[in-house]
């Protein structure tokens, strides 16, 4: 590989694949400064320190890139790839080196199509002009990478501004979420969003077979990290990566087979139960005496009525086998008396769709605080149309415990 020279810095690259889970294959690669001066070592940080000025900075941020362009060129390519490039802050505090950077690149030898450039999320915090930078490079044609979202106070208006096409979890995310289940659900959350937003979701510091397996479990598109490839001068090529990770793809559908029979069998019996209830309200039972199968099932938290326009009738009605133990805590809450669901998904389909049973996706119960599900029906009652509710324990996410 080519070694470049700049201001007494011996330039030099090493790739790290970026691997879709979807196609099985490396989509780009991260390219990582390898600096020496005198014949020792550098790290990526210490040779931008060395450089005490904006635009001494600026000048090795556009022969490192050029480096890294030259060098991309000359790994083997068996399908298009994107090369994925750090951009330093001081090329983009002002418009000419934004543009200096873009015409570097294209000289170089690579289209702004096939390149990503990644911007560290806190670095756009401090100053507002290296946005317009970020924009100006956006609208010549590269594509942008918000880098380690998640560090400190992550901005979500920020990433909604800058509209980036990738986000690259900081590894820290990952972390927490391997040994917090809650954490877990919150970053398959945090992936949905960005979806929502309309960014690819690149999750780094994957490093051991725990880390894949929260990973998939996340609905991420991409991941990066040693456990996939160590960065190289010519880095691992896609059949050895895809060999590696088949084996915990193969463990994770396992799990979900497992996981959605279980599911399977568990909404069977409570969709019986359901209907049992709601057969008996409308053949006028009282609704205590009519809800017992529901309330009977081990999962059930509470059934309760809604009239028409989604007003509760009454009080709710709680299973004795989910009884939160600390009910004082959530004591202002209890009464939901009179409280207007009307806005809540399973009221809305149920009211839509009469006599068809409904399950929610999992969400907070505003009651209680525990994550559930609610599964609803509109059904008759003395010639006016109600809407029977029962909330449902959501599945807790489990620790990890793969070898």
């Amino acid at each position: 590989m080519t070694r470049f020279e700049h201001a007494g810095l011996s330039l030099n690259s090493h790739f790290q694949p970026i691997y879709s889970l979807a196609h099985r294959r490396s989509v780009g690669v991260e390219a990582l400064l390898r600096a020496e001066q005198n014949q020792l070592a550098l790290s990526p940080a210490e040779a931008f320190y060395a450089m005490v000025s904006p635009e001494r900075r600026h000048g090795l941020d556009l022969a490192v890139s050029r480096a890294h362009v030259l060098h991309f060129a000359e790994l083997e390519q068996s399908h298009p790839r994107w090369l994925f490039l750090n951009v330093d802050a001081a090329s983009l505090s002002r418009p000419e080196r934004a543009m200096a950077l873009a015409n570097t690149i294209r000289e170089a030898g690579l289209q702004p199509g096939n390149v990503v450039l990644e911007v560290l999320e806190h670095v756009l915090e401090v100053d507002e002009v290296l946005i317009e930078g970020v924009n100006l490079l956006k609208k010549a044609g590269f594509l942008i990478a918000i880098d380690d979202f998640g560090v400190g106070h992550s901005n979500l208006d920020r990433v909604c501004q800058l509209e980036p096409d990738l986000v690259k979890f900081d590894k820290d995310l990952l972390r927490s979420a391997v040994s917090q289940p809650r954490t877990r659900n919150l970053l398959s959350r945090l992936v949905r969003l960005m979806h929502e937003i309309g960014a690819l979701v690149v999750e780094e510091g994957i490093e051991t077979e725990n880390d894949v397996l929260v990973a998939l479990e996340s609905g991420c598109d991409l991941v990066q990290g040693y456990y996939v490839a160590r960065p190289a001068a010519t880095p691992d090529a896609d059949d050895i990566i895809t060999k590696r990770l088949d084996s915990r793809w193969d463990e994770l559908m396992v799990r979900d087979l497992l996981k959605r029979k279980i599911t399977r069998r568990q909404v069977e019996l409570a969709r019986q139960a359901f209907v049992q209830s709601a057969i008996s309200l409308m053949q006028g039972t009282p609704f205590d005496q009519a809800a017992t199968p529901m309330l009977s099932m081990p999962d059930v938290i509470r059934c309760f009525l809604l009239d028409s326009e989604g007003r509760q009738i009454g009080r709710n009605l709680n299973s004795r086998h989910n009884t939160v133990t600390a009910g004082l805590k959530f004591a202002p809450l209890a009464d939901t008396t009179g409280a207007v669901w009307s806005r809540r998904a399973y009221f809305q389909h149920a009211i839509d769709q009469p006599g068809v049973l409904y399950m929610s996706e999992p969400y907070l119960s505003m009651t209680d605080t525990r994550s559930c599900v609610t599964l609803s029906m509109a059904i008759e009652i003395d010639d006016s149309m109600h809407v029977l509710c029962a909330d449902v324990l959501a599945p807790r996410p489990q620790q990890s415990s793969f070898s």
